[in-house]
């Protein structure tokens, strides 16, 4: 055969896996649809967090720890559990904060200034060009414009069909093995037919769009993630971040921008920025591959995925599932022991989490704007997720306010997830 590995997709858990597998002396070809490899075409926040940032144990998508080493001139992830580093050359902005605020400017911190560091923003594009780079100074044979369509198993090896950009003809690829990290809404995961197995999470294609603005006046202490909750204008929470270039991301779903910048609350904010970029998102959610391994090809990162691995993630990912290919073919139990890893590093694989995940939005789902301040009002200096510690007022609303107790009493549901599992 050709090759020993194809890869298909270059996100960063393609491009680690391409990486890693190059540098270990494999013969790799990657292939993406892209032909600008590093250019972000689709909504990202690019957040690397280091802090816990979710109720579950763990605390995050991907629970392993990772550090980052903050240099002048270069900075550097490392992946403590998993065994490697990787540098960084771009900016680096530190949020030490995360504050939801009501409909009437009330607020609660997931985060609160404490001289520690939940997480940075960083720039993807130049996390890519330093790992495209990498990989090909490795010898990883790439092709842009070229999408994989199909995958199959040939006994001792695997057999990939990619199409050109502007091409209506299919060729083949053939290697001993292949690893599919094109994302959540994967052709290669399609044609293997695991999608069938999957159970959706979300009835539609879940959309939006998130806006690149210039010129933000923001009110709240810099380096700040901020939400805001205000169930009249949206389902669920509008969120302000930091982007490079001291620019700012916002997002509402997919309303227009001129609708959320003339909005009371956000229009002080927002009544000098403008918008420099539109990006879009789209994905239907689908219950995680239990079983990411089908025969000689792994499915790694969010192609295996109910939603984004995020970037550490993602490469870890890349990374494991080349280690686990190698082990594999040196005679031990890689594959088995990839699926190990991937059934205890990621929180969604825990049906919990989509009940959690759900519970957290449920202020916006259940009550009115005014609740929403009162609510607010009420926890105070809470430093947590309003819609969790609510639970700890609850005998005080039940007292105050007994409509808003038998929302807030009866608020959790089962996510379809896990309501599917029991039957």
């Amino acid at each position: 055969m050709k090759y020993d590995l194809i890869v298909v997709g270059a996100g960063p858990a393609g491009l680690m896996a391409a990486k890693t597998a190059a540098e270990d002396g494999l013969k790799v070809i990657l292939i993406e649809r892209k032909k600008y490899i590093t250019e972000i075409n689709r909504a990202c926040l690019q957040i690397l967090y280091v802090q816990k940032i979710s109720p579950l144990e763990g605390g995050k998508t991907y629970m392993e720890p990772v550090t980052v080493d903050v240099g002048a001139d270069a900075s550097r992830f490392n992946f403590q559990t998993v065994g490697f580093s990787l540098d960084y050359q771009g900016s680096l902005r530190p949020y030490l904060n995360w504050i939801q605020v009501s409909p009437s400017g009330h607020q609660v911190h997931r985060f609160k200034l404490n001289d520690r560091i939940w997480g940075f923003n960083y720039d993807k594009e130049s996390f890519l060009a330093t790992l495209l780079h990498q990989a090909e100074k490795a010898g990883v044979e790439i092709l842009p414009e070229t999408a994989g369509v199909a995958a199959e198993n040939t006994g001792d090896g695997v057999r990939i069909s990619i199409r050109r950009e502007r091409s209506r003809t299919l060729k083949t690829l053939e290697a001993k093995n292949a690893i599919a990290a094109e994302g959540v809404m994967s052709k290669i995961v399609q044609s293997l037919g695991l999608d069938y197995s999957r159970k959706a999470i979300s009835t539609r294609i879940v959309k939006g769009a998130w806006y690149i603005i210039e010129g933000l006046e923001s009110p709240f202490p810099g380096n700040s993630l901020v939400s805001f909750t205000i169930p009249s204008f949206y389902a669920r929470n509008i969120l302000i971040g930091m982007m490079p270039g001291n620019r700012n991301s916002i997002t509402a779903g997919t309303l227009p921008y001129r609708q959320i910048a003339e909005h009371p609350a956000l229009a002080p904010m927002l009544y000098k920025a403008r918008v420099v970029k539109r990006l879009s998102f789209s994905n239907f959610v689908r219950a995680p591959l239990l079983e990411p391994i089908v025969g000689n090809i792994i499915v790694a990162g969010d192609s295996a995925a109910p939603t984004e691995t995020w970037m550490q993630g993602a490469v870890a990912c890349g990374y494991q599932a080349v280690k686990a290919i190698e082990k594999e073919r040196a005679g031990g139990h890689g594959f088995r022991e990839y699926t190990a890893w991937w059934r205890q590093a990621f929180s969604f694989i825990n049906p919990s989490y989509f009940t959690v995940l759900s519970d957290g939005y449920a202020l916006n789902r259940v009550c009115s704007d005014e609740e929403v301040d009162y609510v607010y009002r009420l926890l105070g200096d809470t430093v947590g997720i309003p819609a969790l510690f609510i639970d700890e007022k609850l005998e005080r609303v039940k007292t105050q306010r007994p409509g808003l107790y038998q929302k807030l009493a009866g608020r959790t549901e089962q996510s379809m997830w896990q309501k599917q599992k029991e039957h």
